[in-house]
């Protein structure tokens, strides 16, 4: 599409109260070339010009002029324009530059390039003068260097002479900024600068009409087209709402259900008769098809992107039938910045599901409910034989368990017995007999964690009076009485000893900690053994029992888990058991 441009002077002698030197040392940069694009001095518009009789002083400042496009679509869309610092490190300007109507060549909204060009300037004294390009008024997108390029094309509607100086067509990336500097090549002083802001904008709401406020809708058309409007109480300033329109939403919404900046409703909310709606947008629209809308029902497209097709600062929705909207709205120049409206329309009584499907709902309700009633007893009878199922699987599982045990036990009896160590057997047959008793009084699938940390105590002062080692039990507070899974650990720390710290004799140490992690509950058993190959080919029994008792009692378990995972790191074998949602 071709575009038009406007001329803006940028005339800078009055900034000049304090000279310093321009330092400029930095390159192009990655972000540089992603953010700037640069255009050639032959895209410039052709248009007549008038000849300057002669050129500038040395003492005169050379004005720059930025060539910004124009389509005169849209102006003061967002109300003030945001202040934003502009403080160049490498200039002498420090200033706040506040965008006004006046001042409107400072920013664009459009995407396309913007021409730098200075009138001053021509091939007779451009050797005189250095020009650079930063980017946000602290990067050098390109370092000082000579004019060479002039702009032969004319300009339309501007008196300018052919030739003037051209520094090229820049753009760059929304929310940023570029800035022309000239210097003198024999003076280390900035004579002009000019800087062009990208401002990102979408459209905002101002206000919104339901049906029965057709009074102030019509007192603003008439405020927007000039005529008369009897009472002037109707009338809302552009840009800002008065008292009565912003009291009027307080009405109907809490205060935490208003916006704070526009008054307006986070969430628009209306009865099912008042499907006709009308947004009132802020700022100045010139041309109605910048403006573009799309609707949305729940996630899919109800109405699609269409340009406006009423009033230009006006959107206009009809008979929207109950049920959730997002209103889209965008600008065509920059249709990557949208703004949503949430809208829900309510259902009347009658239109509701359950009038409309009236005595027929409540019989087929009675026949759901029965089937339901039916369905619930079979499911209650298949869970009770599921459960004597699992009861009949764990308990056999603990049968295996507990001679596994016994065995591992009389084995370390018979080395100290072999060792003619009678003292330390004695011992260890005493220990073994204690440790026996809990163990076949625990009848119970879960016990309280301090009952089996007795066994668990017992089992490792069992061993150590065979292996020397050492062994460190930590409990976090409040966990003593957590119910876990009886004697489903100890196949666990029997590998620890066994497989791990016991060859170790005293340096070997094994650590069991208990802790707690939001709602799971963590056992951890670390050994500074040999390490363990975590594959299901080196299982011996014990650790083969474990995974089956935990697949068993998680077909059984409502919402809670068992996860167990064996890790090497640090010099250490870890069994972690994880048991999810238990606390």
């Amino acid at each position: 599409m071709k575009r038009k441009y406007y001329l803006a002077w940028v005339l800078l002698s009055c900034l000049f109260s304090r000279h310093a030197e321009a330092q400029a040392t930095a390159t192009n940069t990655a972000e540089q070339d992603s953010l700037i694009k640069t255009a050639s001095a032959k895209e410039l518009s052709p248009a007549k010009v008038k000849t300057v009789n002669s050129p500038p002083t040395q003492l005169t400042p050379p004005m720059i002029i930025a060539a910004i496009p124009y389509h005169g679509a849209l102006t003061a869309i967002d109300g003030n324009h945001p202040e934003i610092e502009i403080a160049p490190d490498t200039s002498f300007f420090h200033f706040l530059a506040n965008f006004s109507e006046m001042n409107r060549p400072l920013y664009t909204y459009d995407s396309s390039e913007v021409y730098f060009v200075s009138p001053d300037i021509n091939r007779s004294n451009a050797s005189q003068y250095q020009y650079r390009l930063l980017l946000n008024g602290k990067t050098v997108a390109q370092p000082w260097q000579a004019i060479s390029n002039f702009a032969d094309t004319l300009f339309g509607k501007n008196n300018f002479q052919k030739g003037m100086a051209f520094f090229g067509a820049y753009k760059t990336s929304w929310n940023n900024y570029l800035q022309i500097e000239i210097k003198r090549k024999d003076m280390d002083r900035l004579l002009s600068s000019a800087m062009v802001y990208w401002k990102p904008i979408k459209p905002a709401l101002l206000d919104i009409y339901r049906a029965d406020e057709l009074d102030s809708l019509l007192a603003r058309l008439q405020k927007l087209t000039g005529n008369p409007v009897t009472n002037e109480d109707l009338i809302l300033p552009a840009g800002r709402q008065t008292t009565a329109a912003l009291n009027k939403w307080k009405r109907w919404y809490q205060p935490d259900e208003l916006d704070s900046s526009t008054g307006l409703p986070r969430k628009l909310i209306l009865k099912a008769a008042e499907g006709n709606i009308i947004f009132y947008l802020q700022g100045d629209f010139h041309i109605q098809e910048e403006l573009e809308y799309q609707i949305m029902k729940g996630n899919k497209v109800y109405s699609p992107w269409k340009t406006n097709d009423t009033h230009n600062n006006f959107i206009w929705l009809k008979n929207l039938e109950p049920g959730e909207y997002e209103l889209q709205m965008r600008f065509r120049l920059q249709r990557h910045n949208i703004t949503s409206y949430p809208i829900y329309i309510k259902q009347e009584w009658f239109q509701t599901a359950w009038f409309k499907i009236g005595v027929a709902a409540m019989a087929a309700l009675i026949l759901f409910l029965l089937f339901i009633l039916r369905k619930q007893k079979e499911k209650l009878k298949n869970e009770k034989t599921k459960k004597e199922r699992l009861d009949l699987e764990l308990k056999a599982l603990r049968s295996q368990l507990n001679p596994h045990f016994v065995s591992n036990a009389l084995s370390s009896i018979i080395v100290l017995i072999s060792k003619n160590d009678l003292k330390s057997a004695t011992l260890y047959l005493v220990e073994f007999s204690r440790l026996m008793r809990q163990a076949l009084e625990s009848e119970n699938e879960y016990v309280p964690l301090e009952e089996e940390l007795k066994i668990i105590i017992h089992y490792f002062k069992l061993e150590q009076l065979r292996f020397g080692f050492q062994f460190f039990i930590s409990v976090a507070p409040g966990l003593n009485h957590v119910s876990i899974p009886s004697l489903l650990i100890q196949p666990l720390i029997e590998n620890a000893v066994k497989h791990g710290a016991g060859p170790k004799h005293a340096s070997g140490m094994v650590d069991l900690r208990f802790s707690a992690n939001d709602k799971d509950l963590l056992i951890d058993i670390a050994d500074n053994g040999e390490g363990f190959v975590n594959d299901e080919a080196n299982y011996g029994f014990g650790l083969r029992l474990v995974h089956d008792r935990i697949r068993v009692l998680n077909t059984g378990l409502r919402g809670k888990q068992i996860h167990l995972t064996i890790s090497n790191e640090n010099d250490l074998t870890t069994a972690l058991l994880t048991f999810k949602n238990w606390l």
